[in-house]
């Protein structure tokens, strides 16, 4: 027996295959010091309470939540875990434009987001509708919140996609908790948007959901200091990786109208890009052309959207975007961080700073540099 591995071993293929193993653990190592090495560049992870939130307000707020829960009002896959024990330890809470609590499980963070508070600010879906009527309202509000076209022959895979509990069901029906809980997240366009487009690679995973509030990965969030100006060459990549990703996804690019970098957040599943901590005014190309459209105006400045710009035409009517990603990119982050210095032989800068080339062979210009130097992304 010896002898035959020994033999197998000392062949071609048994060669090959510890080559290729090799190569294997080599790249493995390779993508968790690469990951390591961001962490430890643009900050860590806080996993510290922050002192002076409303710790009361936010037990409240998941109380309340697990009380509709134990009622069977409400349901999730992420239900049992949040409410078996219910000695929470709040690590952050905001509530603004929607509500965000950071709770401490089992040494890491969970962040739990809901538009709104409670369950009751939702609209609750009809009482006693068939369920083929209501997965169609499913794929419909599905559809006009991001204009994808989704066939209405594969609303099962949509519905296993925005309510996995589902699937792992075998496919039995929706009961009433079920029904309300997903439609209180079929209100939520951010639910929406980070479900359905993960193959962006640009939104956070959702991990579960539990009635109205919806858990996304803990992300390192990335705030721009001044110290990070060593490290202009590496932020630059990882904006541009980003940016790459919007114009590259699918038919439909995606328009980012809320441009910062309090906004942007690394996750360990994806380097040399930064993920969207807010998905609150990320379109797609459709959805924002249709938002635009439809506004009156008196003003170019009626038609703005945050940082996507339009023009308000003869007849008093919003034009679709005319500004670019790019563009917003440039202006809001990219010169912050270089200013005028800037050289030719950086695709990368060049594409902010000059003021001659049009945009569109810009684009094209960018996407060959992409192909050669983010191949990876």
């Amino acid at each position: 027996m010896s002898l035959s591995c020994t033999r197998l071993l000392l062949s071609r293929p048994g060669r090959l295959c510890i080559l290729f193993t090799f190569m294997l653990l080599l790249y493995l190592f390779y993508l968790g010091v690469s990951w390591s090495v961001e962490v430890q560049a643009f900050g860590e992870e806080s996993t510290a309470i922050r002192t002076g939130i409303n710790t009361t307000r936010a037990k409240e707020v998941l109380s309340s939540l697990c009380d509709a829960y134990n009622r069977n009002e409400v349901s999730g896959d992420a239900c049992h875990r949040l409410c078996f024990n219910q000695d929470w330890t709040v690590a952050d809470f905001y509530e603004g434009n929607k509500v965000v609590v950071v709770i401490k499980d089992g040494g890491q963070q969970a962040v739990f987001k809901s538009l709104h508070p409670s369950i009751e600010d939702y609209e609750a879906p009809p009482e006693g509708e068939k369920e083929e009527l209501f997965l169609r309202r499913i794929r419909d509000k599905t559809d006009d919140e991001l204009m994808l076209g989704w066939p209405t022959d594969l609303i099962d895979h949509l519905l296993s996609i925005l309510w996995p509990s589902h699937l792992r069901s075998g496919g039995q029906q929706l009961s009433a908790a079920d029904r309300r809980s997903l439609w209180a997240l079929m209100q939520q366009p951010e639910y929406l948007t980070f479900r359905i487009l993960p193959l962006s690679r640009v939104t956070p995973k959702v991990i579960g959901s539990c009635g109205h509030m919806y858990e996304v990965e803990s992300l390192v969030a990335f705030r721009m200091k001044g110290y990070y100006m060593n490290l202009k060459g590496k932020i630059l990549v990882h904006l541009m990786g980003t940016l790459k990703l919007f114009y590259e996804f699918l038919n439909e690019p995606l328009q980012w109208c809320d441009v910062r970098f309090d906004n942007l957040g690394l996750s360990a599943e994806y380097p040399k890009r930064f993920v969207m901590m807010d998905g609150d005014l990320l379109f797609t190309e459709s959805k924002l052309k249709a938002l635009m459209t439809a506004k009156s105006c008196k003003t170019d400045a009626d038609c703005a959207i945050g940082d996507c710009t339009s023009r308000c035409q003869a007849d008093f009517k919003c034009s679709p975007r005319n500004n670019e990603n790019l563009d917003v990119f440039c202006e809001k982050l990219i010169n912050k961080l270089f200013g005028n210095a800037w050289s030719k032989s950086n695709k990368y800068l060049n594409a902010c700073h000059d003021t001659v080339t049009n945009t569109t062979t810009k684009l094209n210009d960018l996407r060959l540099t992409w192909s050669w130097t983010l191949s990876d992304v």
